[in-house]
């Protein structure tokens, strides 16, 4: 079953190593820090797959806190570097023994945040995830007895 939070937990996994002092998970904090990335799930849609799954589409955003534009576009690289490397494959969710499939990646222009001394650049990360419909469950046959009559009816 798809898992928003270890969803989150592993994108977050995954940019553990371009170099940023903290993340934030789904929740942004009111004065903004530079050099900290905040992963916010923006919602999922569905659509059928096959008779037996169907398809989960769920935008991530990725926001990258810096201390000027320069700083923001130099992360943006290292941010979209490290994603593309999982783009079109299929990445094991944390804690889990489901997957999710990075499908996209595209970021904004750097801006300037309501926090003075900070900048900003957002991505929007699209995954995707396939889920069995559930199934009715049915109770197995435990015997069989087979009866042979002569004769008879």
């Amino acid at each position: 079953m798809a898992d928003i939070i270890g969803e989150i937990n592993t994108i977050g996994d995954l940019l553990a190593t371009v170099g940023v002092t903290r993340f934030y998970k789904q929740d942004l904090p009111k004065v903004y820090v530079a050099n900290t990335i905040g992963i916010r799930w923006q919602g999922d849609s569905d659509e059928d797959f096959t008779q037996a799954a169907y398809e989960i589409n769920r935008p991530y955003q990725v926001i990258y806190f810096g201390n000027n534009e320069i700083d923001c576009l130099n992360k943006t690289k290292v941010i979209r570097s490290k994603l593309s490397d999982y783009l079109t494959k299929k990445v094991q969710i944390r804690d889990s023994n489901d997957f999710m499939t990075f499908e996209s990646f595209s970021m904004s222009a750097p801006f300037k945040t309501d926090t003075d001394g900070v900048y900003a650049v957002v991505g929007v990360l699209s995954v995707s995830l396939l889920e069995a419909y559930t199934q009715p469950h049915y109770e197995k046959m435990q015997e069989i007895h087979a009866a042979i009559n002569k004769g008879g009816i």
